[in-house]
């Protein structure tokens, strides 16, 4: 290569391009010719630019000459050896079908990795709350103070809704894991959340630590989890209701909401529509069935199409930034199921009883406080649902409205001879 040393007698300005090298670039304008050759044959470039700044944005723009599907893939462990992350979108204004709009930005710097110890610590510890719950519906022997439940032979006593619970929300974790792991999208293991009271935890959850590519990956992941965790549950379910009775309410009754698909197991296993809000008639369930119930009362939570959830990862992929206005629908709707669940409300109007539950409030909170309403976008989001992906995503809905329980918990006194 010739340098400009050489040739003392000609103005800097009069250099050919073959005199430049690498000090005469920008880090910005070396992105840009990488991008450039990485896209090469992908992509029939019309324009490109570079936005000047605090942080330099590489802009290309363009036509598809294949599918985004099949190449953005290759592009982002490209430019990821670079640094660098992709964001592919359809140009905001398009002079003919295919163009697309390619940005380039720094990526961050990528997140450590657990070594896996406080999932095990976590998992642990959720074995043991789920246990000490679910020996409750046992008869504890020996007890002579409150520590006496943590003896190990009162403990085991609630292995029955322990490994129930813990299945059905290990295998829902066990899908999500696999099908990033399919994807070659970086996750951690599961972390369960242990608690000492109520249902023994409060869930489990993984963490993404790298982008989702596209619609079709996002889908694949988000409904890969509920769909195998109802796998599990609906065959649990069953059995824990046939291991059930039927009883008659009688003074102070705490009562688990019916979803759909509950009260349609409830059916075919006992032959009736239960309860019987008429006669107090209904099913005095065990601990596998109510760990099942739990469950799928999870799955519901975790299918509410909004932010983060998994109905919300669905809702995005079938309906992108256009899923904002599902998201605001259901917001609507549990401010409004919340609200119905107030008590001077339901004295007023008593058919609120059936719809209003107070518990949406705090779950409201935590939607737009904590995960946010929305969802992030893909770093592609040129490339749409295929047809089967479309069809998993609307039985992933589907499945939301099969389990979705609008009022989780009722407490009321039940006289039955007031009936006569």
């Amino acid at each position: 290569m010739s340098h400009p040393e050489q040739h003392p007698e000609r103005p800097r300005s009069y250099r050919t391009a073959a005199e430049f090298d690498d000090f005469d670039e920008s880090p910005a304008e070396r992105d840009l010719n990488e991008a450039l050759r990485i896209v090469r044959g992908d992509l029939d470039v019309s324009s490109f630019e570079i936005t000047r700044g605090k942080h330099e944005k590489v802009e290309i723009k363009g036509r598809l000459l294949k599918p985004s599907h099949t190449v953005f893939s290759g592009w982002m462990e490209a430019f990821a050896r670079r640094d660098l992350t992709p964001f592919l979108t359809p140009d905001p204004e398009p002079t003919f079908p295919d163009r697309v709009r390619l940005r380039l930005l720094k990526s961050p710097p990528p997140p450590r990795s657990a070594s896996g110890i406080w999932n095990l610590v976590l998992f642990l510890a959720t074995c043991l709350s789920t246990l000490f719950v679910g020996s409750l519906y046992g008869q504890p022997a020996n007890i002579n103070s409150p520590l006496d439940l943590l003896l190990p032979q009162n403990l085991w006593q609630g292995w029955p809704f322990a490994a129930t619970l813990l299945s059905i929300l290990g295998i829902h974790e066990l899908g999500h894991f696999v099908a990033a792991r399919m994807h070659r999208i970086d996750v951690s293991l599961p972390y369960f959340i242990p608690v000492p009271f109520s249902f023994g935890t409060l869930g489990a959850f993984i963490r993404l630590r790298g982008p989702i590519a596209d619609r079709r990956k996002l889908l694949d992941v988000g409904a890969a989890g509920p769909l195998a965790g109802l796998a599990v549950a609906i065959p649990l379910l069953w059995l824990g209701l046939r291991g059930s009775e039927l009883s008659t309410w009688s003074g102070l009754i705490s009562l688990e909401g019916n979803s759909l698909i509950y009260l349609i197991m409830k059916y075919l296993v006992f032959g009736e529509w239960l309860p019987d809000m008429a006669t107090g008639r209904d099913v005095s369930v065990g601990p596998v069935a109510f760990a099942a119930w739990i469950g799928l009362l999870a799955t519901g939570l975790n299918l509410l199409p909004v932010g983060s959830l998994d109905g919300g990862h669905v809702a995005f992929t079938l309906f992108g930034h256009g899923a904002r206005r599902l998201n605001r629908a259901v917001l609507v709707l549990l401010a409004l199921l919340g609200i119905f669940g107030l008590e001077p409300l339901q004295r007023e109007w008593p058919i609120l009883e059936q719809v209003g539950y107070l518990g949406w409030l705090i779950w409201l909170w935590l939607i737009i406080m904590v995960m946010g309403p929305f969802h992030t976008t893909t770093l592609d989001m040129v490339t749409e649902l295929d047809s089967t992906r479309r069809w998993i995503a609307y039985l992933t809905l589907a499945v939301f409205i099969l389990t979705f329980v609008p009022v989780p918990f009722r407490t009321f006194v039940f006289i039955p001879q007031l009936l006569y």
